[in-house]
């Protein structure tokens, strides 16, 4: 994953349910750094890890398999 990036942001005790943010930094002190939009104005806002589901937008790229497991 790079940071920053754009990801969706879930936290229950916030009510914020797939909100579009821009991950920033993952702290070793146990939170996200997310910028979201907030009444027209970007804020930056702390979500505790433990708390918080970050869904990155952008999807993993296709491995293909260049090779065939025979059974």
């Amino acid at each position: 994953m790079e940071i920053p990036s754009k990801v969706s942001v879930f936290n229950r005790t916030l009510e914020v349910k797939g909100k579009a943010g821009t991950l920033v930094a993952v702290s070793e002190h146990g939170f996200y750094e997310v910028s979201l939009e907030v009444k027209d104005r970007v804020h930056t806002v702390l979500f505790p890890i433990a708390e918080t589901v970050v869904i990155f937008n952008d999807p993993l790229p296709q491995a293909s398999a260049d090779f065939e497991v025979e059974r």
